[in-house]
């Protein structure tokens, strides 16, 4: 079964328009379409990437690609093998996905799996940049919640076949989860929330290299935003280590719902059989999330969406 990487996102926002003025205005994603209810959205090409529903915060859903139908029926066989429920169904207005198989995770969490369509492969993710600020694909998602991440962790690899790359314990007790479905560092995230209702930590964008970071961060500065944290790179539970897992180069800013968005650079890429786990504590977060600064704002750590 191949699995690729996260293909599309759905997320709630306060106003509709006043997000706009964030994705398209300040970012440069492209609207494909637009109603009242909802507006579809793209990095790059003509495939919808994000789609942004009107009315509250946080994630809706979120998309994995995969390459051919026989692998969604792979997937559905592992779901039946652990009575799970799912749904397999087409949404037409969602440009760049076919066939749709969407199942919750044990957080709560929509998850589904993609099929593009015409000779679309789903998931595969456009690193490349055409030279301006606008970031180049949808990248990975971090999910927050109430569940044991370890719990969520082991559905994600038993029962969908997802790789661990890191994991953070804190007093012998899991507290957040990186996972993957390629050879990149990760794709996903599960964290414990520090706040009961909050879903949601980030939604990734995919940027090419520090001169998009550069052309980015200027953007932000000729639109009157800032960064909330970063540009930076994170250590992954190990200091002054640059090639371990979670070791990725990020900046976060805020949505105008509150809804956070990173971008990502520089994963590395590992075999099947690594990982990494690692005892932490709040102590030691900040040189976690940030090899090059101690500048980890409260915030990071305690706001979700």
């Amino acid at each position: 079964m191949a699995i690729n990487r996260i293909d599309h996102a759905a997320v709630r926002v306060n106003d509709l328009g006043q997000a706009l003025e964030w994705y398209e205005g300040v970012l440069g994603l492209t609207v494909l379409d637009r109603n009242s209810e909802r507006a579809l959205l793209a990095c790059s090409g003509e495939e919808a990437d994000l789609t942004l529903i009107n009315g509250g915060q946080s994630v809706v859903s979120f998309a994995f690609g995969v390459d051919h139908g026989d692998d969604i029926d792979e997937v559905v066989s592992r779901l039946k093998a652990n009575s799970v429920e799912f749904e397999r169904y087409k949404e037409p207005d969602r440009p760049g996905h076919g066939e749709i198989l969407g199942f919750d995770l044990p957080s709560g969490h929509r998850m589904e799996f993609v099929v593009g369509y015409g000779n679309r492969v789903a998931g595969k993710t456009n690193t490349k940049s055409d030279g301006g600020f606008r970031p180049t694909d949808i990248d990975h998602i971090n999910l927050l919640g109430e569940a044991d991440p370890r719990e969520v962790s082991d559905f994600m690899k038993m029962v969908l076949g997802f790789k661990q790359s890191l994991a953070l314990t804190m007093a012998g007790k899991w507290a957040a989860s990186w996972l993957r479905a390629t050879k990149l560092d990760h794709d996903i995230a599960y964290m414990q929330a520090q706040r009961s209702s909050d879903r949601l930590h980030h939604i990734a964008f995919a940027v090419e290299d520090g001169n998009h970071y550069f052309r980015l961060s200027d953007r932000l500065v000729e639109t009157g935003n800032r960064w909330e944290f970063g540009p930076g790179r994170h250590m992954g539970g190990i200091p002054r280590d640059t090639h371990g897992f979670g070791t990725n180069c990020f900046a976060y800013a805020f949505d105008p719902t509150g809804n956070r968005n990173e971008f990502s650079a520089g994963m590395n890429e590992f075999e099947d059989h690594e990982y990494y786990m690692a005892e932490t504590s709040p102590e030691k977060f900040p040189e976690i999330m940030n090899g090059w600064a101690y500048n980890m704002p409260e915030t990071f750590m305690t706001i979700g969406s």
